[in-house]
């Protein structure tokens, strides 16, 4: 029983020096020889596998073609809707239109009660709180706490 091997790359042969020993320099001419045959082949099959991509976005079925086109204005109208739907909530409760845009609801009434609980939570009796001047803290002892006067201590102050 044989087998036909044609196909099967066979072992180099290690060339011998004139002294019997392995010709090193042979070897990396071989080498090189067998690498630089690999590369022009493999750059001959990047050409056709780059063509026959082409050859294949070309062929695309027209069926395709629409229903990808379909699924992008589906997409886009979407969008449209959501940030009309932003807006108009965002009018309606006072709520910056950033803010109800990251809301999770997908219908109106849903980012509505979302965007009424967010400035029932943040709503202040008064309107803003008073926080005074940034970065001035008061010196009569009124509302120092631990940390702050412990750093006083450190500075000196």
């Amino acid at each position: 029983m044989a087998e036909n091997n044609e196909g099967a790359q066979q072992a180099p042969q290690e060339p011998h020096g004139p002294e019997g020993g392995t010709d090193y320099k042979a070897l990396y001419e071989q080498t090189l020889a067998e690498s630089r045959k690999w590369e022009k082949r493999s750059k001959a099959n990047a050409e056709k596998a780059k063509a026959y991509d082409e050859l294949e976005g070309a062929n695309k079925t027209l069926e395709e073609r629409v229903a990808s086109i379909e699924a992008a204005n589906k997409a886009l109208e979407g969008e449209k809707a959501r940030a009309s739907l932003v807006k108009t909530v965002a009018a309606s409760t006072g709520v910056s239109e950033a803010i109800v845009s990251t809301l999770a609801g997908e219908d109106e009434e849903t980012l509505t009660a979302q965007a009424q609980a967010i400035a029932a939570a943040y709503k202040t009796p008064g309107g803003a709180p008073n926080v005074g001047e940034a970065g001035k803290f008061p010196h009569d002892g009124e509302g120092v706490d631990e940390r702050r006067q412990f750093v006083r201590d450190l500075l000196g102050n």
